[in-house]
């Protein structure tokens, strides 16, 4: 089976999607054999681009997410681009995990966190850290105003962003900022 182009599969944003992704992973440095986890599947676009770069991906959101965002068919999505074999999806709640302390290299919330109830931002934000390994971050993708803007024209009820700083709650963490092309992106890495 040929793979087809992500553009053709994932839509005419997916090249700006890559784009925020590779300033994150050009901030990381991750080995090819990091443990990878990324919240909110959606349409697998985001899971795509990191196995697209070598990476093995765990991915997952709640199974009872009812949400137009959730429960999209990203298999097949990951299939028709080749990185069917280097996804696995698990269904979670971000805010009580299944999974070890300090498994994950890298955890990664792709236009996530704005959608998650208020009051659960702080719990999924200690829970990213607690999953994250000591030397691991913990990335952010919070949409940008631009983006918002052409979001707003067809959901004109998407939230505004978050901003993960303000659910850190004493979480002793250094946090690097970085200006995307559709997002903003928060780095955090454990302190010490």
């Amino acid at each position: 089976m040929d793979n087809h182009d992500p553009s053709e599969v994932f839509g005419p944003m997916f090249p700006a999607i890559a784009k925020d992704g590779a300033i994150a992973l050009r901030e990381l440095g991750l080995p090819t054999d990091a443990a990878i986890l990324d919240v909110g599947t959606g349409e697998g676009k985001f899971a795509a681009y990191l196995a697209l770069q070598g990476y093995d991906v765990l991915t997952g959101e709640p199974s009872t997410d009812s949400s137009h965002y959730a429960g999209q068919d990203w298999a097949s999505n990951a299939e028709r681009v080749g990185v069917r074999q280097k996804i696995r999806f698990e269904a979670f709640d971000a805010s009580e995990m299944p999974f070890e302390s300090a498994a994950f290299d890298a955890v990664f919330f792709f236009g996530v966190l704005h959608h998650v109830e208020e009051a659960a931002r702080k719990a999924v934000v200690s829970e990213a850290l607690r999953v994250s390994k000591g030397a691991g971050a913990v990335v952010f993708f919070e949409p940008r105003q631009e983006l918002l803007e052409q979001i707003w024209a067809n959901d004109p009820e998407h939230p505004l962003p978050a901003k993960p700083s303000d659910y850190l709650s004493g979480q002793s963490v250094r946090e690097q900022q970085f200006e995307g092309t559709l997002m903003d992106i928060f780095v955090y890495r454990k302190a010490g």
